[in-house]
């Protein structure tokens, strides 16, 4: 087990990587700017970090400068994250004195396995199976399965308005063998035809156009079981839930995965999942 940084000022994407490292054994450390990621890494003294590029303030070659001139981390294997492929940043990176370079469009499996390669034997824990036809970073044993989809996998429909949060919970129900839908406006609203099991629904109050797309939607799956996962814990959510009669489990952004997968897990239970409830 090692205990890796992530610097990202993304919230979904550093979500996302707390989860898959937390899933895979590791301790994940976050911060959410440069200066917060070089107090915790002189605090804590992580095994590795991961440093988004372009972050506000203090940007990643500012933060790996300040890493290099201080004793307690200049030594640490400092990785950067960019939106653009390796190979396009990967020269610049390599020069400015990051130890690699990782794409935030890389599949989990390959990013969990790229993030190995540069620790210690000893700090590696069991590395996802990556999708098949990619390659497995030098350096690394045969990647081995990740945990087996529960009986109870299901079918589940997202309807978002916050595109940014789609991977997020596409990657988390998906490491416990849930399939994910996504309708994201009434333009895709044809996806949402079934059959599914439970319906979750990522609702910002203060959107007016999504309400209007929203509920058309609810009142057409009113049979399944209701998440609904809303910024903070205010109003707006009443006029939501008029379209679906079902009692709806209520979730805050930002998500705890683990709660996530119970609450999910909960309603399937409860609605008798395993044959579509539609």
């Amino acid at each position: 087990m090692a205990r890796i940084l992530i610097i990202e000022d993304n919230q979904p994407n550093r979500e996302l990587l707390v989860y898959l490292l937390a899933a895979f054994g590791h301790q994940p450390l976050a911060a959410v700017d440069g200066e917060q990621g070089l107090a915790l890494a002189r605090a804590e003294r992580p095994d590795l970090i991961l440093c988004d590029i372009q972050l506000p303030g203090l940007d990643g070659y500012g933060v790996l400068l300040a890493l290099r001139a201080h004793p307690a981390t200049r030594a640490i294997p400092v990785l950067a994250s960019s939106a653009l492929a390796p190979g396009e940043l990967g020269e610049t990176t390599r020069l400015a004195g990051f130890d690699g370079c990782l794409s935030k469009s890389c599949e989990p499996e390959l990013l969990l396995a790229a993030l190995q390669a540069h620790l210690p034997q000893e700090l590696r824990t069991a590395v996802p199976a990556a999708p098949a036809g990619t390659a497995t970073p030098a350096g690394l044993a045969p990647a081995v399965a990740s945990p087996a989809p529960p009986a109870g996998a299901a079918r589940l429909l997202l309807l978002d308005t916050a595109p940014l949060n789609h991977g997020l919970l596409a990657t988390i129900l998906g490491h416990v063998g849930h399939t994910l839908t996504v309708v994201d406006s009434a333009a895709t609203a044809a996806a949402a035809r079934g059959p599914f099991d439970l319906l979750l629904c990522d609702y910002d109050p203060v959107d007016a156009a999504a309400r209007g797309f929203l509920a058309p939607l609810l009142r057409a799956h009113a049979a399944l079981p209701l998440i609904v996962l809303r910024p903070d814990a205010g109003q707006g959510i009443a006029a939501l839930l008029e379209h679906h009669p079902a009692p709806a489990h209520l979730l805050n952004h930002p998500l705890d995965p683990p709660l996530l997968i119970e609450v999910v897990a909960a309603c399937l239970a409860a609605s008798g999942a395993g044959a579509a409830k539609e």
